[in-house]
């Protein structure tokens, strides 16, 4: 979750296009979690959305030994709040909540896990969930070096006992669980700093190993934010992990959070600062690290989402990322590298929420006019 707003300045900038697909933004139709040509349910009803992808693009994780799953094309559409956990978001916009988004960030709350636990939002959701549940803490001294070595080992193997106590009986495979999320900004709890990158792999392999001794099904998800702070001076791409010493993946899925910060923006600014990279190729814009995913192998997600309404009203932006996703939407069975596989709209505090409460009523509105996730073949 977002602290504190962060706007990153794009100077210096590298830019080659890379147009998106002009898609025809359909209108939603029906309403309600059940609409019968939008719901999602069949995306997560005997398949494991988010496999990791095989060598010849089919996943080597789903679900089921009988013949191969129809395809279901598109992608996760889901969000997050009580609204979207209790399905009155998803009956506002006429598409059922296909993945949630929650947060136990910290050192008490990761042990706690409170919001899947009895109690909680999250409690009684069934379908897929993206949860984020932090890493260490450097105001209280710890460090990368130290998580590196195993130091906070203890901790994270109560945080996902506890993950796997509160989940009970719901499928493991379900879960992403995004592991330091924007570790590259510099207000973050788990900051990375140029210099730490080794050690974060080696930290986030550790984690990734007692996911796979606890929760093996599960999945872990590396979420940077899309801009990173200059003075941290990391190079995203160093903190891919690749894979563990036994040949299994220790992140399943890439990601980033993204927010629009200008009610001013075109089509052909949308284009240009998806497409924006820094010096040297690190990627800035969200087209930008969708390629990087898959260059390394790895479904894309996009972890948290909005238009900040406090800049001013931006339906535009909505549409536009919009067309951004269904153009790199793929068979959710069966996903490929650099296929967007989910996006959580972050449906939080005023600024940033569609419904119920909202300071964007035209960005809302173009939201909800829109067909959002996937769909039967």
């Amino acid at each position: 979750m977002r602290r504190r707003l962060l706007v990153v300045a794009a100077t210096g900038v590298a830019v080659t296009a890379i147009t998106v697909t002009g898609l025809a933004v359909l209108p939603r139709t029906g309403d309600g979690e059940g609409s019968g040509a939008r719901a999602s349910a069949t995306t997560y009803l005997g398949v494991t959305p988010g496999a990791t992808p095989t060598a010849s693009g089919s996943p080597s994780g789903t679900a089921g030994t009988g013949a191969a799953p129809a395809p279901v094309i598109g992608w996760l559409s889901g969000a997050s709040s009580d609204e979207a956990a209790d399905g009155r978001y998803g009956r506002w916009r006429g598409a059922a909540v296909a993945i949630g988004g929650t947060w136990d960030n910290g050192d008490t709350e990761q042990v706690a896990m409170n919001s899947i636990c009895p109690g909680g939002s999250w409690a009684g959701w069934n379908k897929p969930l993206d949860v984020a549940v932090g890493a260490i803490e450097v105001g209280r001294g710890e460090t990368w070096a130290a998580a590196a070595k195993g130091a906070y080992t203890a901790r994270w193997t109560k945080n996902l006992q506890r993950v796997k106590q509160c989940w009970g009986s719901r499928d493991p495979a379900l879960l992403y669980i995004r592991f330091a999320h924007e570790m590259n900004l510099v207000e973050s709890r788990w900051r990375v700093r140029r210099g730490e990158e080794a050690s974060f792999v080696r930290a986030i392999t550790l984690y990734s190993t007692l996911r796979y001794q606890i929760l093996p099904a599960a999945k872990v998800v590396l979420c940077p934010n899309d801009g990173t702070s200059p003075a941290l001076g990391v190079d995203i791409r160093k903190l891919w992990p690749g894979k563990d010493p036994q040949g299994r993946p220790v992140a399943d899925v890439y990601a980033v959070d993204s927010y629009n910060h200008d009610p001013h923006l075109t089509q052909a600014d949308f284009t240009r600062r998806i497409n924006e990279q820094y010096p040297g190729g690190v990627p800035l814009g969200i087209e930008r690290h969708r390629r990087f995913a898959e260059s390394v192998g790895a479904p894309f997600a996009i972890g948290e989402w909005s238009n900040d309404g406090d800049g001013g009203e931006s339906p535009l932006f909505v549409q536009a990322f919009y067309r951004w996703a269904a153009s790199h939407a793929g068979d959710l069975n069966r996903p490929a590298a650099g296929q967007l596989l989910y996006e959580v709209h972050f449906n939080l505090w005023n600024r940033y929420a569609f419904w119920p409460q909202t300071a964007q009523p035209r960005t809302a509105a173009a939201y909800r006019s829109l067909r959002w996730g996937a769909r039967a073949t």
